[in-house]
């Protein structure tokens, strides 16, 4: 229950159960901080008090980043974190002129944009969020139990706890029960989420599903940067082209002098991860980029990941839902990650969380379904833009499931904006503004920006 302060801040009261301590679980423990007493984030691994990988993030190992919208909300919701990062080793860099970019064909312009991002592993920003969070006392870490189930009330009308399943006791207290009752629980459990089934054996419909996917595949190899390195560049991009050249790649920094060399592969064209044909793809990607990995040291072995799919769990969309139980995350939307917009929507979506309790004034009866609606309008613009690029490739598939004409039109804009981007700065700065998530997609039709994309000539 949450009751308004006469501070006009919020006290906090009541328990909440998020499951799933990955980035959107993290996102969503610091928002219901400000509104509950109590939070416990459940989580199947043993959770390392410092910048480790854990089995149950396999991709940590891949490329990762907070556009630069995340960036704000984590200034926000974590103040001075990311100046903790910078001082551990993360990299900042202007995003348009700190990174070349090959795009439709071209080396697109380097200039000032005076936005600036902060490149750091997933395993080192995790790792500063949970640090944060076990310094504030509302905030429970339960590691080693794995969740079980929901908890309803007698005609399943509300969730009112997890049923969990610890695996093993350690040295430190645990708690003991079977059921963690809960006035709110939050489904962070990534893809894998088992809710659609949940929700079925606690009688509501299983959400229709929303499947995009182009089939891409890349790899991952981390290397030390090379001594004195000169370039032009702190990140370098090159964009595969639809659609007939199906290959990119990415050099990106990291902490401790380390970059990351990913490369991907549209519409099966795997990239390899043996040494030799590793090499080989990095050859094909030209010279620049090859003879950078060549001067570079690899310090890991390469990581393949093809799981790459879009997919949305349009929970948003039923009208029969459970009380005081939202799912947000890759446990609603799990976007294709070459696009790197998952951390960002997720914590998006836990603002609009803490927007709508703020909203409710302690009244929880109704609030789900509201968030669960709110995290969908949020979710639309990025799927727009992962989806529109997607299936510019022949060989993508879609069930159409949840298009419409208008997701149609918007790809087709979308595509001919980018097609006049190289040639347009003013183009670039409002792609990059929404691409960014600073702006909606709306932004993109503005009459000003419109009147530039159909002047341009193919």
């Amino acid at each position: 229950m949450v009751e308004n302060s006469p501070s006009g801040g919020y006290s906090s009261q009541g328990t909440a159960v998020v499951m799933g301590a990955g980035m959107a679980g993290l996102w969503a423990a610091r928002v219901l901080s400000d509104h509950f007493e109590r939070v416990l984030v459940i989580e199947r691994d043993t959770l390392p008090s410092g910048v480790e990988p854990r089995p149950g993030v396999p991709q940590s190992r891949q490329y990762h980043i907070l556009l630069l919208r995340g960036l704000q909300l984590l200034k926000e919701l974590f103040p001075g974190l990311d100046q903790e990062l910078v001082a551990e080793g993360a990299v900042e860099f202007d995003i348009l002129k700190d990174t070349k970019v090959f795009m439709r064909n071209q080396w697109l312009s380097q200039f000032e944009s005076g936005q600036r991002l902060l490149s750091c592993s997933r395993v080192m920003l995790e790792a500063g969020l949970r640090r944060r969070l076990r310094q504030d006392g509302r905030v429970e870490f339960v590691d080693d139990t794995e969740v079980a189930g929901l908890q309803t009330s007698e005609q399943g009308a509300a969730v009112t706890g997890a049923r969990i399943r610890q695996k093993q006791k350690g040295e430190h207290p645990r708690l003991s029960q079977d059921v963690l009752a809960a006035d709110l629980v939050v489904d962070a459990l990534g893809r894998r989420s088992p809710t659609p089934e949940w929700l079925v054996q606690a009688g509501y419909p299983a959400p229709e599903e929303s499947v995009v996917d182009s089939f891409l595949g890349y790899v991952t190899r981390r290397y030390r940067k090379p001594e004195n390195w000169q370039a032009d560049w702190r990140m370098l991009l090159l964009l595969a082209t639809p659609p007939s050249v199906p290959r990119g790649g990415l050099i990106f920094p990291e902490e401790n002098d380390t970059w990351v060399v990913m490369m991907a592969g549209i519409n099966k064209n795997y990239p390899p991860t043996d040494d030799a044909g590793f090499d080989e793809f990095a050859r094909s990607l030209g010279e620049e980029f090859y003879g950078a990995v060549q001067a570079a040291e690899p310090i890991s072995k390469a990581y393949g990941y093809r799981n790459t799919d879009s997919r949305w769990r349009r929970y948003e969309k039923l009208t029969r839902w459970p009380e005081r139980f939202v799912v947000l995350g890759d446990a609603m939307c799990g976007f294709n990650p070459i696009y790197g917009q998952g951390m960002t929507v997720a914590a998006l979506s836990a603002q609009a969380l803490g927007r709508q309790l703020g909203r409710a004034n302690g009244r929880l009866d109704g609030l789900a379904q509201l968030a669960q609606r709110e995290i969908g309008r949020i979710t639309q613009g990025a799927w727009l833009l992962a989806t529109g690029a997607d299936l510019e490739w022949p060989g993508t598939v879609s069930n159409n499931g949840g298009q419409h004409l208008v997701d149609s039109i918007g790809r087709w804009y979308i595509a001919r904006l980018l097609d006049a981007i190289p040639y347009d700065q003013k183009l670039r700065l409002a792609f990059n503004d929404v691409n960014q998530l600073l702006k909606p997609v709306s932004s993109l039709l503005a009459p000003e920006v419109a009147l530039r994309v159909f002047s341009h000539r193919r």
